[in-house]
């Protein structure tokens, strides 16, 4: 709750204040804060378990896991900043959650994840109805069909696709008892690479003041670092799909926010979040309890799955941003 509370807050205040090059600045500060956060953390672990221990060897395909995850990091990740400096943030995080349980459902039917259920369908379809309500509200006809918000919501599409990847790398990662801090130490390397150079490329060396660095700094680690880092640790303690279920509630505090630093409230705008909240709610509650009902993959996934919930719910990653 503390991350969400946190992020939201962030995402409001900067909303219609960052550029192009201010997006990827924050984007260097803030993901680049994490990475030395995290690793820090994962030093102080190996120093406190002793140097005359035998390093655990690392379960085959960890590699592979943690590279496809750092890909998908860069690329969710700097899509969703690049987005704000085109669209509202409480948009960005409301067509990204909208999404999500779609892009789940079509994954499962390619065989990655577990297949939804028929309800589960029609959960998935009114949130993407809503998503685009959503986006209707906040742009208009007009507004949708300029070129500044089509890229921006473009832009949402593929982080929210990107999300939903990295929350099945993510539990891949859990059942192969990866520590969820050994990962979130790793994933960040490729994003604030990535951002850095494309901060060269779009305004070059001169591209952020360097009186400007001190201020997207701490709004880095306030809107990236902390958060991920509070969430993180929550995860280790909490069943991930109330984490999950707490993260649906970025639209709406985001909004509420973006009110109270720049005014502009609109009631069918925050009807139609609060209608995604609900429905994102209920998906979620449903989607925790179809196990129980025998609704498998089919090939033992999910049984085996549940057998290991209780030792490692608390080993599986974050979803993030938005």
């Amino acid at each position: 709750m503390a991350s969400v509370l946190l992020q939201s807050g962030v995402y409001g205040f900067v909303s219609g204040r960052l550029g192009s090059t201010d997006s990827l600045a924050l984007s260097c500060a803030g993901f680049g804060a994490a990475a030395v956060v995290f690793n820090a953390v994962l030093l102080v672990r190996r120093l406190r378990a002793g140097r005359g221990s035998a390093p655990v060897a690392a379960p085959p395909g960890a590699g592979r896991l943690l590279l496809a995850m750092n890909v998908v990091t860069a690329v969710t990740f700097l899509s969703f900043y690049a987005a704000l400096s085109w669209i509202p943030s409480a948009l960005a995080t409301g067509i990204e959650t909208a999404i999500g349980p779609a892009v789940l459902a079509l994954l499962g039917l390619a065989g990655i994840g577990r297949r939804a259920t028929a309800p589960g369908w029609a959960a998935a379809g009114l949130l993407v109805l809503l998503g685009g309500a959503i986006a209707w509200s906040f742009t208009g006809d007009g507004g949708l069909r300029s070129a500044g918000s089509a890229a921006g919501i473009g832009l949402v599409l593929v982080a929210g696709i990107g999300a939903s990847v990295l929350a099945l790398v993510s539990a891949e990662l859990g059942r192969r008892g990866i520590d969820p801090v050994h990962a979130t130490a790793h994933r960040f390397h490729l994003t604030f690479l990535c951002g850095g150079a494309l901060l060269l490329v779009v305004g070059g060396t001169g591209a952020v003041r360097s009186a400007d660095w001190p201020a997207l700094l701490v709004t880095g680690v306030l809107a990236v670092t902390v958060p991920l880092f509070l969430l993180q640790r929550g995860l280790q303690g909490a069943d991930p799909m109330v984490a999950m279920v707490l993260l649906t509630t970025l639209p709406g505090v985001t909004y509420l926010a973006e009110t109270a630093f720049h005014g502009g409230f609109d009631g069918l705008s925050f009807a139609l979040i609060c209608a995604l909240m609900a429905v994102a709610l209920w998906y979620a509650r449903l989607s925790r309890e179809e196990p129980s009902k025998g609704e498998g993959d089919g090939d033992g996934t999910e049984t085996r799955s549940r057998a290991e919930s209780g030792r490692k719910s608390g080993q599986e990653s974050a979803r993030v941003p938005g």
